[in-house]
This record gives C-alpha cells, structure tokens and sequence, in this order.
C-alpha cells in the first residue's frame, strides 16, 4: 500500500507519533468564517482600560475586547481555573466599564481638584456603561471559542446554508479529543461560566457563537481512527496525538496498545479455557463468514470508510452467538459512540436523531414482521447520503450520518423498496451455529467487557488488516437472493409460474388473473398489486427467466395445449367454458384469440411451428 501524500512513512510496527495535524486539517478554504470584525484592536491591545477611558468605545465592543485582551495572555494549554478566570475577566470588565465612564483626567486640573472638574468628560445618567455582576453572553461565547475550540460542524456538505452544530472540544474525560454537539453539554459548559445567566442569555450565547465560530467540517480521511488514547492512521499503522484541529465527534473508548496479546482467560468453575480468537471462529462453520465477522468489527470503529453496506445478522434460532457479538462491537465503540435504531424506525418520524453524534448502529433486536414502508432515509443512512431529518419541535434538516450499522433480526423484514438499489446496500450474514447445553454468560457479561479483550481486538482490527471492501460469501449471496424472493411476493409469483408455464405464450390478461389466484392462497394478509403495477413490474422479472414481452402476436400453436396452471390456481377465467366434461386437459384449453399481448418464452422461439417471436400482428386483442 503506498504511503499517502505528505504523510510520515509507514512502520513497519504499529508505533506512536506526535500530532501530524497540519497535514490533516479539516479546514476548508471555502468555509471558513470572516473573523475580522472580533479581534483585539492593536491600538488598545496593551492598556485596555487606559483604551476604554478614551471614551470613543462602543459597549458591545468595550466588552468583546476585555474579553479579548484577557485571553491574550492565557496560556490555552494551561488555563486558569474556571471561578479564578470568571472572576479576573469580570474585574477587568468592569474596570474598562469604570474608566469609560469616568473618562480622562483632564491634564490641567491641579491637585485636590473636585471631581468633576478632574474628570470633566465623566459620563452621566443613561450615557454611563453598566457594570456587570457576571460574564455576559458575548464574553462567554469567546472564552469558548478561544478556550473550548468551539467551532461550528456542518451537518452535511453543504457549508453555507447555516445547517450546522456548535461543537466544543474537550480537553478530558471520557469523550477527550472529540467534539460534544449536544444541547446539554453546550448549555452546562455556558453555565458553568455564569450560573445565573437566564434562558434568554443562553439562547443569546449560542447564537453568537453561531456568528463568531469558524466552520470546520468533521474529519473524512477514511485512515484516521479515533481510539480511547489517540487518534490512529490505518494507512502507515501508527498512533497520533488527540489535536482539536482534527474534528472527531465520536472515538472507540478503548486504548491502542502496540502489539497487545491474545488473552487466554481460564474458567475455574467448569475448567474451560476461552479466548477471542477460538471464539468467533466458533460463530460459524464457514471460515469465509469468521473473515468477515472480523471484517465487520473493523468497519464498526472506521467510520470514514464508505462501506455502502449494513450487515444484517440472520438467524431464526436462539443462543446463535449473534447477541454475543453485539455485545463485543458495543464495548469496543463505548458509550456515546453507537446507537441502537431497529429497522422500523428509519420510517417513523423524529427516530434518527441519535445519527447525528454517533459513529455506529448496533442493534440486537427487530421485531418479528417489521415492515419498512419508507426505505429512503435507510438508503441514506447505509451509504452516507444527505437524508432529511425530522425533529420534534424544531425545523426538520439535512443531515449524514458516517459510520457503520449491523441490525439483527431473527425473520427477515419486510422492505416496500423491493430494489436493486435496496439489495445491493444489504449484507445478510447467516448464524446457522446453535450452542445449547450450558448457556456460558461469563462470556457476554464479563469476558467481553475486559480491557485485554477488547485492546487485542483493537488491535487486531487495525494493526494486524488492510482492507477497505467487505468481503461477500457465497452463503450471504445465497441469502440475499433468498430474501429478494421472500421480501417480493412478485418475484416469488415469478419463481414459481414462468419456469412451471406450459404455454409458450403467456397473454398479459392471463398472467395478472393468474396472479390473482396465486396470491390469495400464498400472502393471504398481503397487499395485491394493482393491474397496472403489476404489469409494470413483471416485465424485468420476466425477462430474467427468459420471456419477452411482444405488444401484439399470433398464437400459431404456442397455446394449442393444455395449461395445467388454470386448474393448480383454480383461475376460472380461463377454463374452457364449452366443456362440461371430467378431462382436466380440455379443461385448461380455453377458447383463443387469434392474437395477444403477452409474454414468449425466448427458448421457442423457433420449434416446430416454425415461427420466431417477431411474427406480430395489427390484429386488436
């Protein structure tokens, strides 16, 4: 693989690096934000207050450049605390607020002069400045953007149309080096800088950071990995440093460790020995299938891979492992980092808010006979698309999701997308393995939360692989196929009819009273096309086992025998009405016409009539 474009050459070990960010930065000259208009002035950067005094200070400014000239001289790496910072900035403040009201002293007055006449320009009644008895919302908007990184995270490509969220970084804790666009946290971290700051200013505060934050879209490079201790580069399998110019809104909680072991855990109670390796190659009989499990955990954590497919976990039997492995793909991405959205949801209003902060889908559970009436936003969500997403009491928006989505489901769903552009996003992963006798819970409930486990994993996944497609088995080929039958009760109607016709001719009419009878005893409870659709669907299936449509031909012998169909289906319509006998053969030669539209098996398009398909007629049907 060779070495990206300005990038350090690749270990031949997995290794770590400082911060290479310059290389990776995610700011795009064309949405970056014009911040002239909020920088410190260099003619009051020294002496803000002597500045402020000069009386020629508007109070918006007046309290943006305190605010300013404060933070020029705080070390970002080591700020001061929070109440030590509120309370120097609020002194500073109201300092410049005093000197502006006070104004200069006049030069010429003497010593002991009064008041008002050292201090002729001092401002009175409603010209005076109020002081502040806590930060306002402006100041409190720059202190995050200088301190906390704040910066606004477009939510799909388009970087103009003011559809983006304010993210701040943190510095520590569970989610460090990563960006927190929640509501909740924004409003705590506000707070935190005046905590009798209203609603009002609340809301005033995140709309000035709206104006003042510079643009920067979440990091794409499909070789960057955020892990619990860094941020890893697939492509030359080394570990960087977390830096705030690379914009992750979501990491796996687990540490990189360089060649981290495979840890052997022994069972003292029923004298096992167990180890991840022995385990998922226990999941499956087919080795193809153990590859591609693996594959799939790898895609969980790599987000920025356009994998273009969701893994779909099938099996009809309990105790298949499938669960299991959920519960190793949830604690390697940790909480905050995955979702569990079930498939009925992605037609439901207000359901895929999570999308917008998390990096995977996993969810263990379906219902039986889920139906997915709107597939569009599923479509979307599975390629990394713009899809609309509805939110309650707030203005539907345009979002993408990045990331990986694995669903379980123990019956296959059904989809009205009937597609192939539906298909092809589908991995369906067959679990035929069933462990009974001694259900072993140790396994989900403690060896798959230990960090060992979960470091080699890691590091399997990333250090020890080079791949950036998922593999196909031929049992998930199988499957799909499968599924294409059982989610389309026309392509199963398809299956059976046109290799089972004895006629070389199927006249449309036949073929959709046919479908009718076909239907009322195979989906009973289902939803029948109407004519037109079904004739406007039938046709590719057709073609695919080998009929063609013809608008006008004559029989010539391609219906001159029985059609045992008409009795199997009982479609009366096309019995023969003339003959009240027992022969079932004369019974399934209805009267003709001389012409149809309808369908001719290619394979005879030639036999001993000695006519081809393309002998058509004007003849009316």
């Amino acid at each position: 693989m060779e070495a990206k474009e300005n990038r350090p050459d690749a270990c031949t070990a997995s290794g770590t690096a400082e911060s290479i960010y310059k290389y990776y930065s995610t700011d795009a000259p064309d949405i970056q934000e014009e911040q002239g208009w909020l920088c410190l002035p260099e003619d009051c950067a020294a002496d803000i207050v002597s500045f402020c005094s000069e009386q020629t200070i508007a109070y918006d400014n007046l309290l943006a450049y305190a605010a300013l000239s404060y933070l020029q001289d705080i070390d970002p790496e080591k700020p001061p605390s929070r109440d030590t910072l509120k309370f120097e900035l609020l002194t500073l403040t109201n300092r410049c607020i005093d000197a502006y009201n006070l104004g200069k002293r006049d030069p010429n007055a003497a010593p002991g002069a009064k008041h008002k006449d050292a201090y002729p320009d001092e401002k009175q009644g409603a010209e005076r400045y109020k002081r502040l008895s806590g930060l306002h919302f402006l100041q409190i908007a720059i202190v995050l953007r200088e301190l906390h990184h704040a910066i606004g995270i477009p939510c799909n490509r388009a970087d103009d149309d003011g559809n983006f969220d304010i993210g701040v970084y943190q510095e520590s804790g569970p989610n460090k080096g990563c960006y927190d666009t929640t509501e909740e946290v924004l409003t705590r971290l506000i707070r935190s800088y005046n905590m009798a700051i209203t609603t009002k200013g609340v809301t005033e505060t995140v709309a000035t950071l709206r104006d003042i934050c510079e643009k920067k879209r979440a990091c794409t490079d499909k070789d960057l990995v955020a892990v619990n201790n860094g941020i890893y580069d697939y492509g030359n399998k080394i570990l960087m440093s977390f830096d705030p110019e690379l914009v992750f809104l979501a990491k796996s909680h687990i540490d990189f460790v360089d060649h981290a072991p495979n840890p052997v855990i022994h069972n003292g109670d029923d004298g096992t020995d167990w180890d991840v390796v022995s385990w998922m190659n226990e999941l499956s009989d087919d080795p193809e299938i153990v590859k591609l499990l693996w594959q799939i955990i790898g895609a969980t954590i790599r987000p920025n891979v356009s994998w273009n497919k969701s893994a779909w976990f099938y099996s009809t039997l309990g105790n298949n492992g499938k669960g299991t492995l959920c519960v190793l793909l949830r604690n390697l991405c940790g909480s905050g980092a995955w979702a569990s959205i079930p498939l009925k949801n992605f037609s439901e209003p207000f359901m895929l808010e999570p999308l917008t902060r998390v990096s995977a889908v996993i969810t263990d559970e379906n219902d039986t006979g889920t139906f997915v009436d709107d597939a569009a936003a599923l479509k979307s969500v599975i390629t990394g698309d713009p899809f609309q997403l509805n939110r309650k009491f707030k203005a539907p928006r345009n979002v993408l999701f990045r990331g990986f989505m694995i669903q379980c489901v123990n019956e296959l769903p059904k989809l009205r997308d009937k597609s192939e552009s539906m298909y092809r996003r589908l991995l369906v992963i067959p679990f035929d393995k069933r462990f009974q006798g001694c259900e072993r819970k140790y396994i989900k409930d403690d060896y798959l939360n230990r960090q060992d486990v979960l470091e080699y994993v890691l590091y399997r996944v990333l250090a020890e692989t080079d791949y950036y497609e998922l593999d196909e088995p031929d049992a998930c080929s199988a499957l799909l196929d499968d599924f294409r039958v059982a989610n389309d009760p026309l392509r199963q109607f398809a299956d059976e009819i046109f290799p089972a016709a004895s006629w070389h001719l199927l006249p449309c009419k036949f073929l959709y009273d046919l479908y009718r009878h076909w239907f009322q005893r195979n989906q009973p409870s289902g939803r029948m096309l109407g004519r037109n659709a079904f004739y406007e669907s039938i046709e590719g299936l057709a073609e695919e086992q080998g009929w063609q449509l013809q608008e006008r031909i004559r029989v010539d012998g391609r219906m001159d025998f029985s059609e045992p169909l008409i009795l199997e289906y009982d479609v009366t319509e096309w019995m023969n009405k003339s003959y009240r006998g027992s022969d079932n053969d004369r019974r399934c030669m209805p009267e003709l016409k001389d012409s149809y539209r309808g369908y001719v098996r290619i394979s005879t398009a030639f036999f001993d009539g000695g006519y081809d398909i393309d002998d058509s007629t004007n003849k009316e049907e």
